[in-house]
């Protein structure tokens, strides 16, 4: 069974090719992620705009996408990148993979014109895409979750 905002579904509730994220244990991830993205170097990351969205992309190889933890607070868009191929509450060792970051934390202002409530994630082929439709009008934003697919 699955909870959503004091809302119970069933399995059956569900529209087919729901997706359902890994169950982490958040304390031990993050505290991990600090760890060991001292140690690594950040991917670097480019934005893009034209006029009608505002992206951003990231070359970041050897990750699937659930290692990816994406939150939107406020202004505020965090990425968050597990050490690939490590379980979170495992010590994490020297990945011995080329183009690999390990674990590391992006922290981006976003612009206030952007609309927060349809924001496209994909990550494909090593590269991590965000795509926010621009709107007309600010919007006040709350914690949410990116999915990445």
């Amino acid at each position: 069974m699955i909870t959503f905002s004091n809302q119970t579904k069933t399995a059956s509730d569900e529209y087919p090719g729901a997706y359902h994220p890994p169950a982490y244990n958040w304390t031990k991830v993050m505290q991990q992620l600090k760890e060991t993205s001292e140690k690594h170097e950040k991917p670097s990351l480019k934005t893009y705009e034209d006029a009608d969205c505002y992206s951003i992309e990231m070359n970041v190889p050897g990750y699937n996408k659930e290692d990816f933890i994406v939150m939107l607070d406020g202004d505020l868009l965090s990425i968050y990148g597990l050490c690939p191929n490590i379980q979170p509450g495992r010590q994490p060792g020297n990945p011995l993979q080329e183009g690999s970051y390990g674990c590391f934390e992006h922290i981006i202002n976003l612009p206030k014109y952007i609309d927060a409530d349809f924001v496209r994630a994909e990550y494909k082929s090593g590269m991590l895409r965000f795509d926010f439709l621009k709107s007309g009008m600010d919007s006040p934003r709350t914690i949410s979750k990116i999915v990445v697919y």
